[in-house]
């Protein structure tokens, strides 16, 4: 049941979610089962209508939907999470939907859309677990720019590179976290093995409705780096927010997050360590104005607030 008018081909955000042990759970409801997907499908269609998403199809307990608009396609995704974990679920089961979003260019055909980054958006979506909402950096390429308005405290949490499977190359994840949903999960189901990066051990790096003033980092050339409440990630690789080429720098080596009460440095598991003042950090620790951070071999003044 089409909630919008079906968009034609081309750049779109691409929406798969499904329940979490849908199979263990219709095993254990018996008859209740069909009453169960009855008000998923009642409650997520309300939420899709309202965000003005299109349904292209429904198989099971999942759906797939497209959005014209990224903002669009993030605000149902977190709405729909509030409003499925609130739901009464008949026999008092305990349902969890897991989301997962792309944005990419499609085909259409037959009806429905086709092509490579319709699998990937489909990947993204397994790699979830229940209750969770995972994007592509593409997907959240507006929340990153500020264009997802009226949702305080949205945040998109950067996972990390991960390979999918079928996949060729690593996709970089995101959790989008929002008042009301769940923040805390275990490592994404990637082909990344048990050392895959989840959310509770990653800070955010990008985030909206922090309320932070803004501050500084000097290179050792005198370039002054911003520092807002997006946050900031360094590295060696060109996905970062702020590229070091510095062969003692990893790929993604710590970020710094913004909160009400400061900037937040976090080490990220890095192979030769970040230190503040000569000092190493071994646990997210909240910067002082005038330290100096040493990331690889670089040294990095800290200023806060901004002068």
């Amino acid at each position: 049941m089409p909630v919008t008018e079906q968009p034609g081909p081309g750049e779109l955000t691409l929406v798969f979610t499904d329940i979490e042990g849908s199979t263990a759970l219709a095993q254990g409801l018996g008859p209740r089962w069909p009453d169960v997907l009855r008000r998923h499908r009642e409650t997520s269609r309300t939420v899709w209508r309202d965000f003005g998403g299109h349904e292209v199809d429904t198989a099971g307990d999942g759906f797939f939907l497209v959005f014209t608009d990224r903002a669009d396609a993030v605000g149902a995704a977190v709405a729909a999470q509030r409003e499925l974990s609130a739901t009464p679920w008949p026999g008092g089961a305990r349902v969890r939907v897991r989301i997962g979003l792309h944005h990419g260019a499609v085909s259409t055909y037959d009806g429905s859309y086709v092509g490579y980054e319709v699998h990937r958006a489909a990947r993204i979506a397994a790699a979830a677990h229940g209750g969770q909402v995972l994007a592509s950096l593409a997907a959240v390429a507006g929340l990153m720019s500020g264009a997802v308005g009226g949702e305080p405290g949205l945040a998109a949490v950067d996972l990390g590179l991960h390979p999918l499977k079928d996949i060729v190359v690593p996709e970089r994840l995101f959790q989008l976290t929002a008042p009301g949903l769940a923040s805390a999960f275990p490592p994404v189901r990637s082909l990344g093995g048990p050392d895959a990066a989840s959310a509770a051990e990653v800070p955010s790096t990008v985030r909206s409705g922090v309320d932070v003033m803004p501050a500084l980092l000097t290179m050792p050339d005198g370039q002054r780096i911003p520092l807002t409440s997006y946050g900031l990630r360094i590295g060696r690789t060109p996905d970062n927010d702020l590229v070091l080429a510095d062969p003692a720098v990893s790929r993604h080596h710590c970020a710094i997050s913004a909160t009400n009460g400061g900037f937040v440095l976090t080490d990220l598991q890095s192979t030769h360590g970040t230190t503040v003042d000569a000092v190493l950090v071994t646990a997210p620790r909240l910067l002082a104005d005038g330290e100096v951070l040493r990331v690889g071999d670089t040294d990095l003044a800290f200023t806060w607030p901004a002068r």
